[in-house]
């Protein structure tokens, strides 16, 4: 299954600015602002986002955030890697790569901290109150709630609280999937 369909990528980037023209490949940084509870979970993000080792993966979750997990990437893989960081509770952001290396390290710090105060990253409620127990059912509970229904079946319903943009892109794919899922409206 393909999560990163144009609904889905436009909820990650929640307005899409018209392009004069294309961008060129490889220019964005993908940068880890706030780390998830699940170290484990992170990792894995990590190892997909860049395609390597999970003991490399290991070095990134392990150092102090902001940390750049790669400062080459297509606004494509950009857009995959801010989901897979967001399907497990951590934040990451991405910026033109010239951005980041040139910009004093002040205004890099101001920058994160106003996106960490955005009410995307605020966390709500969400009530998975079930998910079939088909194939795309047990890829929906593995993405976003980090368990397989082989070994470890989830007993629905099941409260968690993500962040806001987690919880929208959790409903966007709960109607695809057949899953119920229920945010809290606060």
């Amino acid at each position: 299954m393909n999560w990163l369909d144009t609904e889905t990528k436009a909820i990650l980037q929640k307005a899409n600015e018209p392009k004069l023209a294309p961008s060129r490949a490889a220019e964005f940084a993908l940068v880890l602002v706030k780390k998830g509870l699940d170290r484990q979970r992170l990792i894995r993000a990590i190892s997909r986002i860049n395609e390597c080792s999970e003991s490399k993966a290991a070095e990134f979750a392990d150092r102090p955030t902001p940390v750049t997990i790669n400062f080459d990437l297509s606004e494509e893989d950009a857009v995959y890697g801010q989901f897979e960081l967001i399907s497990c509770d951590s934040i990451g952001v991405f910026v033109r790569s010239e951005v980041l290396g040139q910009s004093e390290i002040g205004y890099i710090q101001a920058l994160f901290g106003q996106i960490l105060q955005s009410p995307e990253f605020k966390p709500v409620k969400v009530k998975v109150v079930e998910v079939p127990e088909t194939e795309s059912g047990q890829k929906f509970v593995d993405q976003f709630l980090g368990m397989t229904i082989l070994r470890q079946k989830p007993v629905f319903p099941l409260s968690v609280e993500v962040p806001f943009k987690k919880a929208r892109i959790m409903m966007h794919w709960a109607t695809r999937v057949g899953a119920q899922i229920q945010r809290d409206p606060a």
